[in-house]
């Protein structure tokens, strides 16, 4: 077949589109365990090109740090100058380092990945961090910035592993196939209005405009399923950070950073609660136009003075 025909390189095209448009919505984010890596998850870079292949990389990241316990992985995969964000970890290369000789001295470490999201130069990873030294499990969202093809950034937070939760969801499970991507920046837009509506301008009694209030599904730890225990955990959380002694610069709940990819959307929000400054990252699950499933990892800020590094954690 001669593919130098401008008609019939042109009908390959579109079949080749057609095919990878097929794939994408049939492939779903799945969990990744021993040295199986599936991706969900299409998006572009700064450049226009597709970037599917973030998605692998943050995943490999991941495995070879903490199942492969690789030495090279972060010469692999990370690049300088590199910004850390999670306030655990020192900055640059030589923080990332030092978190991955931290995992490799903990021959039972591993980690089951279950969502991923791609948002242009942007990775996120939904898992869950086993066998560390001294540590429980932990539920874990990781964020990460890539240029040039290498993690030049990173974002994350953590939470121990909870028992299900009041409806008998648990942190991790659910759905997780990537869908509606022509939907992506509408969805992005409603997540950023609940937030703006709800959680800061506490307008409960609009809750029904952004959240199927029927069958709004919780895996939070502590709470159930259903918008009135939603609207009653938000109200806690405010009420307590505005009856705080801590004093305060802004809303108890400001939203700081929001990723999106089809029926997915993560909104990382600064929290001010008296129990402590957190950072929370709250994944939804958009159907039909509402919020309709939500996770969520409420990742504690230690004081400036306890922090590895001097970066915002947002």
């Amino acid at each position: 077949m001669n593919a130098k025909n401008p008609h019939i390189a042109a009908a390959l095209t579109v079949l080749a589109l057609a095919a990878a448009v097929r794939w994408r919505k049939m492939l779903p984010a799945i969990a990744v365990t021993g040295t199986l890596t599936l991706v969900s998850g299409c998006a572009t870079e700064d450049k226009g090109k597709p970037s599917a292949m973030l998605g692998e990389k943050a995943q490999h990241a991941l495995i070879d740090i903490f199942q492969k316990k690789d030495p090279q992985a972060v010469d692999r995969w990370f690049a300088e100058p590199f910004v850390q964000h999670d306030p655990m970890i020192a900055d640059g290369l030589a923080g990332v380092r030092e978190f991955s000789r931290d995992v490799a001295s903990s021959p039972n470490a591993n980690i089951t990945i279950y969502r991923t999201l791609i948002d242009g130069d942007l990775v996120l990873v939904h898992s869950k961090y086993e066998g560390l030294k001294d540590r429980p499990p932990l539920i874990a969202f990781d964020l990460f910035r890539f240029k040039h093809g290498k993690i030049v950034e990173h974002w994350g937070g953590q939470e121990p592993l909870a028992p299900p939760n009041p409806s008998g969801r648990t942190q991790v499970d659910g759905p997780t196939t990537i869908t509606d991507l022509d939907r992506t920046e509408a969805n992005r837009a409603l997540v950023q209005s609940f937030k703006q509506v709800v959680t800061v301008g506490q307008h409960f009694d609009r809750m029904g405009e952004f959240i199927d209030t029927a069958h709004y599904a919780q895996h939070a730890s502590k709470v159930g399923d259903g918008a009135a225990r939603l609207q009653t955990r938000i109200k806690d959380v405010i009420q307590a950070g505005t009856g705080s002694a801590k004093p305060k610069t802004g809303p108890v709940l400001q939203p700081r950073r929001f990723i999106a990819e089809g029926n997915f959307v993560l909104a990382i929000v600064e929290a001010n609660a008296e129990s402590g400054h957190t950072a929370n990252y709250d994944l939804f699950r958009v159907e039909n136009g509402k919020l309709a499933e939500h996770w969520d990892v409420l990742s504690i800020i230690p004081p400036p003075e306890q922090r590895k590094n001097s970066n915002d954690p947002f």
